[in-house]
Parts: C-alpha cells; structure tokens; sequence
C-alpha cells in the first residue's frame, strides 16, 4: 500500500516487525534503519526516485508521502522545479532554513526528518492533514503511520477499540479531529511539526497554520478573476509533457474546470452502473474538449466485491463502497500516470459545508434557499450534528460524546483534539480542517493506490482565496461556473447533468431551471430506470440496492461470529438495523460502515486476539506475552 511507517526509539525489533506496505506492482518499496529508526515506505515513481533522501551533510535524512508543489517564504511563492522530486527538494530546503521550512510547503504531504546529530525525529503533517499520520507508542517505541491498520501488527501494541470514538464512526462513517476508534490510536493534528527527541523520547508539537476566516469586502469579480488565473497557474506548474494524465469526470462542473483548464491532453474517466444523463453528460464534455473518455461501468456484483478489496483501505474515514476506483484498477493504471479530480470545489467554494434553510412546498418536495442559516453557538453546533445511537451499539451515549469533545474553551474552539480560531472557522473550516474530518477520504485513498494523484482545490493559494471570499458569493454565486466560462465558453454551454442548465447561465437562472428542470423530471419526463437502486447521477441509490441485492444479508451472517465476539456490538440489533431498512428505514450509513468494520484488518485481529485470550482462560493457559503498551496521547488519558 502507497504510504508509509516508522518506528522510533528503543529498537528491540528489527525491521522484519514492519508491516509490508506494498499494494500494486507499480510501487516503489524502500527501507531504512539503525539503532534508533527505522522507517519503510511505498511510493509511486513519478514522486520520487528514492527514499531517504540525504541532505548535503549528510546528517538528516528526509521522507515525503505524497507530493509537495511548492514553497512560500516573505510573500514570495516558487513552484517545485521539475527537474527535484519532493524529497529531494525538501532535503535543499531543510539545509536552507531547517525545520522552520515546513511552515512554507504547498502541497499533500505526511513527512519525517531524522536529523542524525541533533538525535531528532520530526513528523511532518501537512497544512489540512490530507496524510493522517497515525501515532502509538509500544515499549518505549513511538510507532507512526499513514495507515492506521498496519498499526496493531507491530509487535508489543495491543489497542482495543474505543467505545465512544467508535460510535462516532459508525454513526458519521468518520472519526473527528485527533481521535480514532482504537485506544491509544491518535492522529497528529494538521500543520504541524511534532519533535521526538531519541534521547530523553520527550515530544514537541508546533502547529504552523491554522485557518482564519477573513472576507474581503471586493466585487464578485475579483474573486472570478483571482480564481481563475490561479487555477490555470496551479494546474500549468503541476502538469509535463512527458506524463499522461487521467481525470475522474462527472457530468457536473468541478472536475469540468480541471478539463477546462488543463493545457495537455487528459483521459476522462467516468464510473457508473449504466449509459446514464450523467455519463452521458461527461461523455460530452469530454468530447467537446476533445479529450478522450472511458466508460466504467459497475456491474451488479461490483459492491460485494468491493467490500473484501477497500476495507484495508479504510482509515476509519468513509464506507467500502467509496473506494470506487479499485474495481478499476487495471483500466486506469494501464493508460495514465498521474490521477486529477475536482474534488473539494464543493466544499471551498460553493455552499457544500454551510447550512442553509430548507422549505416545503408540498407535493413537489422541498427547496434550500440559498442563505445561510448562521451558527451561534457550539450547542447549537452540536445539536445540529447529533444523531442517533446505531441499534446494534450498546451503551454510548452519542450526544455525551459529542459535548465531551467539542468545546468552547474562549481563546479557542476545540474539536476532538484540534483547535479552531473561532466558532466561525469551525462552520466554515470543519470539513476540510482536517481533512480526516471528511467522510470521503477513503476515495482519496484508493486514487492514491493507483497512480499519483491531485486536486488542484487544495492548493495553499486557492485555500487562501477561500478564506477571503464572502459566504454569499458561495451561496448566491458561481465562480466555478464563471471560471468555466472564461476557460472555455464551448464547455460552459454543455449542461450540467444534474440541473440541466448550461454553466454559462448566471445564478439566477441556473436556480430557477434547476428546480424547474427537477420538477419536470419528477413530474413528466421520468426515464424509466433499469434497475431500482440506478440513478441519474454519478452514485448509486444504495439504500434500493441494500433492499434489492442480498449481499449486505450475506456479508452480515457471514461476520455473525466476529459481532458477537465483539463486547460493543449487538447482534439482535445488527438484525433489527437491516429488518428495518428493508421495511423502509434508510440505514444505509449504519449497515455500511459496520460492514467496513466488521471487514477491517485491526478488527479481525483484535477479534482473533480476544478469542485467543478466552481460550486460554478456559484451558487454564497462558497467552504469549507481549511487552506493556504505553498511551499515545494526553486525550485518552484525560478521559
């Protein structure tokens, strides 16, 4: 698997304790140690052409997972020449400004310095944390990796799973701020340099950013210009004419702009379960970019195949079913280099992450209008998110946990672990800050299994424009669109899939024929669908697939002896939840992310384990001992 592990202090393991990271073919494998460190790592090629990379004296050694475009120091900003991979280009920064350089990368990125001489370690997360970085400790070792299931494999660490923090990833299919399900499991937060002194194993977090939220009082024409020239900028300093490019393509206008903007040649690739209005939107645009387009279809067995596939990929953050692209993976890797997508656009710089009010208008549904419905206060906040307690979870409280953990603490807000300038930057700024926040990343993932992979919405300049652009620009406005329309008005005038109005309409008009357009499809035009759980978009209907398909049945009564293995879970109300769900309850969410669980490689080991120490109580043996485990970090044992 693409990513990385490292483990440092007291090495009373050599490097056979490492987990095997490798998940294709086309990955790079490097390894490392000495008598303090030792670090593997799996990278794809085109990021790098070995790892460690040393510095000029030779003292420190630098590894970056991931790809970093640039750096950034007085105002002054410089993209990465192409002729340096990052990790050598970090190493001639390092030597330039010493850790300090960090502060000033643009770019998705986990890294480690060892700095020989100073007997230092430092782990490097990015500005958003696109990299969890994992961190445990295990006699007297501190074990950090980009995988949170390789963990549990290393020798001497023994974690259970937090009842609390589980529930909250089975009830939001995420695990929030620092906090994961696995007792002494943390992640490190976003942007910052967190110091492991080998000598006294004492550490040291600095955080270098965090987001402020400052809008600039400018015409909505600033931001179009501003955005639209960066954009181009980001994607021309990214992309050569020695790789070929590949694009996850929608029938929306994201992943369009990417299109739009790109300056080489690039495959559009499409993912359905059949010839759609969406795909057959993305065909389009596709075509009139005169690019070429790729059709992968999802057949009726594609789920269940997923779920043995893409649970290992899983860091609690997401559902098997999302890791879409791995049923794909010869398809893609066989005619690209490098994967883009426009993931992201919805959240920066539409109103994805904003709440909004919604109104009925009877039998012809409900509208959101495009306002916002304004927070003011972390109850209130916290209100909003709760949900219920999964039926099949005993004894968790969700609303406990939640107010446990989100707290206004006045200089600050702090949110499982990671802290937010204000209760604005919280609305704003939670479902990217960090982004193990977000629901989605095991699709991240999976792309990043396959090739190296980018979205040019998350580059430091164009997260710096979001911060600066008014909310009703967001809600009430376009730039995507508009940016779409400078870029290539011939793609513009191709309608959106999902409104079906063309991009080049302004707001008004793209609202109000996207509501016509739905009550037209709802009410005269329905196509007929092939299959009940098909759509029109690019997603399935899976709450019909779960009641049509009898795979979720079958996974569940195949995983019956890990449930009740399991002290937490129930399995009468594992039974109820999908009951429920055919009888027309949507627990789509509940059913799918307990699958991800039950599938997951820590839970099958933790589940083998506790077997393991039942029977040896019953026969009156020992098990093999393992040295004590030490907490990871301060929340658990605060609580």
């Amino acid at each position: 698997m693409v990513g990385l592990f490292g483990a440092f202090g007291e090495r009373r393991r050599g490097l056979e304790a490492l987990p095997d990271t490798t998940w294709s073919d086309d990955e790079r494998t490097a390894t490392f140690s000495d008598e303090r460190v030792a670090v593997t790592n799996s990278f794809h090629p085109v990021t790098a052409d070995e790892q460690p990379v040393r510095t000029t004296d030779g003292d420190a050694l630098i590894w970056i997972q991931g790809d970093v475009y640039g750096f950034e120091r007085g105002g002054s900003y410089s993209p990465r020449p192409t002729v340096l991979d990052a990790p050598t280009y970090c190493a001639n920064l390092y030597d330039a400004y010493g850790i300090e350089f960090v502060d000033g990368l643009n770019g998705q990125f986990a890294g480690v310095v060892y700095d020989r001489e100073a007997g230092k370690v430092h782990l490097l997360t990015d500005r958003l944390g696109s990299y969890p970085l994992f961190h445990a400790t295990a006699s007297g070792t501190l074990l950090c990796s980009t995988d949170v299931q390789s963990l549990p494999s290393y020798p001497g660490l023994e974690p259970s799973f937090d009842p609390d923090y589980l529930a909250e990833y089975l009830a939001f299919k995420r695990s929030f701020g620092v906090t994961t399900p696995l007792s002494g499991v943390e992640k490190l937060p976003p942007a910052t340099v967190t110091t492991l002194d080998l000598d006294s194993m004492t550490t040291d977090a600095r955080s270098y950013w965090r987001p402020e939220y400052t809008p600039v009082d400018a015409p909505f024409r600033f931001f179009v210009d501003r955005f639209t020239d960066l954009f181009r900028r980001v994607l021309d300093e990214w992309t050569r004419d020695d790789l070929d490019y590949g694009l996850l393509l929608s029938g929306g206008s994201d992943s369009r702009l990417v299109m739009a903007a790109m300056s080489e040649p690039v495959v559009g690739f499409h993912m359905n379960d059949w010839p759609n209005r969406e795909a057959r939107t993305a065909k389009r645009v596709a075509e009139v970019a005169g690019n070429e387009f790729v059709f992968l279809r999802r057949d009726r067995d594609y789920r269940p195949r997923a779920l043995e596939r893409n649970a290992p990929l899983s860091n609690f953050d997401g559902w098997f079913t999302q890791a879409y692209p791995t049923g794909f993976a010869d398809e893609i890797t066989d005619s690209v280099d490098v994967l883009l997508s426009g993931l992201y656009s919805d959240t920066l710089f539409k109103g994805h992450s904003l709440s909004s009010p919604r109104v009925s208008i009877g039998p012809l549904g409900t509208v959101t209008l495009p306002i916002e419905d304004r927070v003011e206060s972390v109850d209130e906040f916290v209100d909003r998110l709760a949900v219920g307690t999964p039926p099949y979870l005993d004894g968790v409280d969700l609303d406990r946990v939640l107010r446990e953990n989100i707290t206004d603490e006045g200089e600050y807000v702090d949110h499982h672990g990671v802290r937010y300038r204000s209760l604005r930057e919280l609305v704003v700024c939670g479902d990217y800050y960090p982004l193990s926040n977000d629901t989605e990343l095991i699709y991240t993932n999976a792309l990043r299994q396959l090739r190296p992979y980018r979205t040019p919405f998350l580059d430091n300049r164009l997260v710096d424009l979001h911060l600066s652009m008014p909310v009703r620009y967001r809600l009430r406005r376009n730039v995507v669109h508009r940016a779409i329309e400078r870029l290539s008005p011939r793609l513009a005038a191709v309608p959106h899939a999902g409104s079906g109005v063309p991009i080049d309409r302004s707001f008004p008009a793209e609202y109000v024929g996207k509501h016509l357009n739905a009550l037209r499809r709802k009410f005269l035009g329905a196509e007929e669908l092939p299959e009940p759980w098909f759509t029109h978009g690019p997603w399935s209907n899976d709450a019909e697939l779960v009641r049509n398909h009898g795979f979720v049945a079958d996974a569940l009564a195949e995983s019956r002896a890990t449930v009740e293995r399991l002290p937490f879970l129930d399995w009468d109300g594992v039974k109820r939840c999908y009951g429920d769900h055919l009888d027309g309850a949507d627990n789509t969410v509940e059913l799918y992310t307990l699958l991800t669980l039950l599938k997951m490689p820590v839970t099958e080991r933790l589940r083998d384990r506790d077997a393991d120490s039942e029977e040896s109580e019953a026969t009156g043996r020992r098990p093999p001992q393992s040295p004590p485990t030490a907490a990871a970090g301060s929340r658990g044992d605060a609580r």
